[in-house]
């Protein structure tokens, strides 16, 4: 193990994190050659590392010594945003997600007039390829705090995260910059919606249109079902929402049972990729194109599943 590495560990299930490029960039510009002297720096590399939103191993918290929460009242938006969205880590660790919606949207076809998000959190990173394919775009979460937050967002009192727009705009080449995506996104938004996937009408006295032409929901339901059959009942009732011959766009983690938003951990269905298709076929879905990714590193700071898989579908 090299001096850099060494120096900073940060903890996953493997009890080691290897520096990201960026990191090792400030590391090497810091660090004296002859590091028998080290203490004086530990102080700067701490610093540096709290600002990209990595601890060192004498302050990480495991996710078995987080306070166990109950519901999503504690859910903190802004936390969410930071450590699995915004930062550089969070961000450079999402490009799987952006690779293959951007695959489902641009090489399978997949378009519509209306599309549904299905547990949109504060971000709109599920929607960012979407949005050159469909008219109106309704976005929904069962959280007042994420609900409050996207609206904010709507209204231009906050941005997204750029980095996270201009990945995805280097997938579609062009000359649109993230400023002008953005813009273009808060203009299809035609409703920030709550969802409650439990019940059988998901988007409860909505007054308007409730038939979708997509669906997306990206590793929601399982935080909301905690058996494989209650799993099926979200499906069915998200699927009274979709057109029959619609497409479900579905991201689901495997294999693990809870995960970290702040200082809270989180209990989740864990689910097996043959349970997950099963449940998919009894709830009247056809599986047109799938994809299985294996977790980082990065990913076991904050969450127990061992694999994300990435489902297109048709009713």
């Amino acid at each position: 193990m090299d001096s850099v590495t060494n120096l900073f560990m940060v903890r996953s299930k493997t009890n080691v994190f290897r520096p990201t490029e960026q990191m090792r960039t400030f590391l090497d510009k810091h660090l004296p050659r002859d590091i028998s002297n080290i203490h004086p720096y530990i102080s700067r590399v701490k610093n540096y590392v709290s600002k990209v939103g990595l601890r060192g191993p004498e302050e990480t918290t495991t996710m078995e010594q987080l306070k166990e929460a109950s519901d999503l009242k504690n859910f903190d938006p802004e936390w969410y945003m930071q450590n699995v969205i915004a930062s550089d880590e969070a961000a450079y660790n999402m490009r799987f997600d952006f690779d293959v919606l951007h695959k489902f949207f641009n090489e399978y076809d997949v378009c519509g007039k209306r599309l549904l998000d299905v547990g949109t959190g504060p971000t709109i990173h599920t929607v960012i390829s979407a949005s050159s394919h469909v008219d109106e775009i309704f976005l929904s979460d069962y959280t007042p705090q994420n609900l409050h937050y996207l609206e904010k967002w709507h209204k231009g009192e906050i941005s997204q995260p750029a980095n996270v727009i201009e990945y995805v705009l280097s997938l579609e080449g062009g000359t649109r910059t993230a400023s002008e995506v953005e813009s273009e996104i808060r203009k299809k938004v035609q409703g920030i919606l709550p969802i409650d996937v439990t019940s059988a009408q998901p988007l409860g006295n909505f007054n308007g249109d409730t038939q979708f032409d997509i669906i997306v929901s990206s590793y929601c339901i399982g935080t909301a079902a905690f058996t494989v059959e209650e799993y099926r009942k979200c499906l069915e009732n998200i699927s009274s929402l979709l057109k029959k011959g619609g497409y479900l766009i579905l991201f689901v983690c495997l294999n693990g049972d809870s995960y970290q938003m702040g200082d809270y951990r989180y209990r989740a269905l864990s689910i097996t990729k043959e349970e997950i298709q099963s449940t998919l076929y009894k709830a009247g879905f056809d599986i047109k194109v799938s994809f299985e990714i294996k977790e980082t590193d990065y990913d076991a700071i904050h969450h127990s599943f061992d694999s994300y898989y990435y489902m297109l579908a048709t009713k």
